[in-house]
């Protein structure tokens, strides 16, 4: 068997870092893939849509989206968990990435171990819409419904782990009040039936909630942030309504395979900065009240860390109920 001097280390160590480098320096030489764990029309299509073509623009490579739904998610993270770490498959995830380790302790990879955070994008608060027959009109009067009719209020949300049930279980925790969450096949379908009558309840996006409210089919008490919606300065938030330090918001960032370069990582957080920057990307996100929120690959990976262990907590009793 051969064994290899310190000096043969040394030069296999420094050609490593000089491909990587290399490699870094040309890329993106061919199109860049983003996917996206989530059915085409969703909100997370829409946001990475709306500056995608400011991305192709910076790397001067084609972006494409790759709409990969199933599993919670879990389907389109699973491939990007497994694609080769050279930057050109990455993944476009939300808050489920943090909640999946709890909800589903048996998926196919590791989080965030199997990945290389980029960078966070966006985050958004959501609005609270009921049914136009609920006796309240405030979540003071909300509150006091539930406690008197404990165990009859219902919250439709866009399915288990989704930001809208995510919503409604740090409200009942926030509040103590009893809610029985309906888990439906996606954020249209309940707020039809909240509309209806069917459900009480949901905490959705506000261009969601909009054409319900213009129909007088459903009404608004609150905005889940904390800061009044964009497109509803009126609407006062949880917190401001008595509920302290209240704050739902979902947020959506950009992550790459573990092992990929650092060098090509750094150079995509940069291109996913400017492409942000761009004024028409604003315009486009002012529709779901977003706020664009860049940060550095280690702050995003501080971040869903600390996320896992947040929503652990708040999940686990959940989680283990027959």
């Amino acid at each position: 068997m051969k064994h290899l001097n310190l000096g043969t280390l040394c030069a296999a160590w420094l050609m490593a870092g000089c491909l990587s480098t290399a490699a870094a320096d040309t890329y993106p030489s061919r199109t860049v893939r983003i996917v996206v764990p989530f059915a085409a029309g969703g909100g997370g299509d829409f946001i990475v849509r709306a500056w995608a073509d400011k991305l192709s623009d910076v790397l001067k490579q084609s972006v494409i989206i790759d709409n990969r739904g199933g599993g919670n998610t879990a389907a389109g993270t699973d491939y990007v968990s497994k694609a080769n770490p050279d930057g050109y498959t990455l993944l476009f995830t939300s808050t489920a990435l943090s909640t999946n380790p709890t909800l589903l302790p048996n998926l196919p990879f590791k989080t965030p171990e199997d990945f290389a955070p980029i960078g966070l994008v966006i985050t958004y608060p959501f609005g609270m819409a009921v049914r136009t027959t609920l006796e309240a009109n405030s979540i003071p009067e909300l509150i006091a419904y539930a406690k008197k009719n404990p165990g009859k209020l219902s919250a439709g949300t866009s399915g288990e782990g989704s930001a809208s049930h995510l919503a409604t279980e740090l409200f009942k925790e926030a509040t103590g009040v009893s809610i029985m969450t309906v888990p439906y096949r996606g954020a249209g379908l309940a707020m039809n039936d909240v509309a209806a009558g069917h459900v009480d309840m949901m905490f959705t996006g506000m261009s969601q909630i909009k054409p319900f409210v213009e129909s007088k089919r459903v009404k608004v008490l609150a905005s889940s942030g904390l800061k009044r919606l964009q497109s509803a300065p009126d609407v006062k938030t949880i917190e401001e309504q008595g509920v302290k330090g209240f704050n739902a918001v979902v947020w959506w960032g950009l992550l790459a395979p573990a092992g990929t370069p650092k060098e090509v990582i750094d150079k995509m957080n940069l291109a996913l900065r400017t492409s942000l920057a761009h004024p028409d990307v604003a315009k486009r996100l002012d529709v779901i009240d977003g706020e664009i929120r860049i940060s550095t690959p280690k702050e995003f990976d501080t971040m869903i860390r600390e996320e896992i262990v947040r929503w652990r907590k708040l999940l686990k009793p959940a989680a283990t109920k027959p």
